[in-house]
């Protein structure tokens, strides 16, 4: 029999793949679970691409009142790891289910570490004050504390796979150095800003308020919209703190923020600090308190 050395050489390629794919195609890979979407952009930098990892909460979505998908759910159990943001509305409601669904599942708190914020979301009206001093869960929102999560977010990966060791510290390392530029560029954009009041209508800035000496006006009342009482008393404090700029989170409405806006002659600028692309954000935030 004639052979045709093209045709072999092209059966010895179709061997050869069908043996990779099977040595390596019943390999899933394994799962990490996040809740929001900065979570994801962390541990996706961390890990590489030795897990997948799964975010529970989806672009657009509010995660204080998000209920998962079937899918979600589906990958949720197949996690071997959950990380926690902390003290955020769908883990509050959710985890212990989780647990229960997924026991063998390992629980990671990103945020443990940092000195949670309370009683962010305290008002008056009229002769009464009431104070909430409900744990504030936005702290991603800070490059201070993205350093601890990160650090979190490494340790966990280590104690998951002790043999991707090298590979979750350069990630990290990495990692840490873009956050760290973040840091610079907003000390340096935000320091002339100093004491500056900006307002915004869900409470989600409260750690980058804190931490580059900002002051933070919030509309949202209670986790409701303001009454027509409180929206004046918001009204009169941003007039005279001469606030020039209301943030709209995409979550939310955006009519209450532009009348306020037009109320006081300020500028409405629409944000996402859920978004995966933490530091493109941070930045668009701080060129906005900064007047850039």
């Amino acid at each position: 029999m004639k052979k045709h050395p093209f045709l072999t050489y092209c059966a010895c390629i179709l061997l050869a793949l069908i043996a990779v794919s099977c040595s390596t195609g019943n390999k899933e890979q394994k799962i990490v679970t996040v809740t929001i979407q900065p979570q994801k952009y962390f541990a996706e930098k961390i890990a590489g691409d030795r897990f997948d990892i799964n975010c529970i909460v989806p672009p657009g979505s509010n995660p204080e009142a998000y209920d998962p998908s079937p899918s979600h759910l589906v990958h949720l159990g197949k996690s071997i790891a959950y990380f926690k943001i902390g003290h955020i509305g769908f883990e509050l409601a959710w985890m212990d289910k989780l647990e229960q669904n997924n026991p063998h599942m390992k629980i990671f708190d990103n945020s443990e570490g940092i000195n949670i914020l309370s009683g962010t979301h305290e008002h008056s009206e009229g002769d009464e004050h009431h104070h909430h001093y409900d744990a504030d869960p936005h702290t991603w929102s800070s490059p201070k504390n993205a350093r601890i999560i990160a650090k979190n977010m490494y340790d966990a990966f280590v104690s998951l796979d002790p043999s991707g060791e090298k590979v979750y510290r350069r990630n990290y390392e990495e990692l840490l150095a873009e956050i760290n530029h973040v840091d610079s560029v907003m000390t340096r954009k935000l320091t002339p800003a100093s004491g500056t009041m900006f307002a915004i209508y869900h409470p989600s800035l409260s750690y980058l308020a804190k931490d580059y000496h900002l002051h933070q006006l919030s509309l949202e009342y209670n986790g409701k919209e303001p009454s027509a009482y409180y929206l004046k008393k918001a009204i009169d404090v941003a007039k005279e703190n001469h606030v020039k700029v209301i943030f709209i989170q995409q979550e939310f409405d955006a009519k209450q923020a532009e009348s306020f806006a037009q109320e006081i002659g300020a500028k409405v600028v629409s944000i996402n600090p859920l978004s995966y692309n933490w530091s493109e954000e941070l930045l668009n935030i701080t060129d906005a308190i900064a007047g850039e």
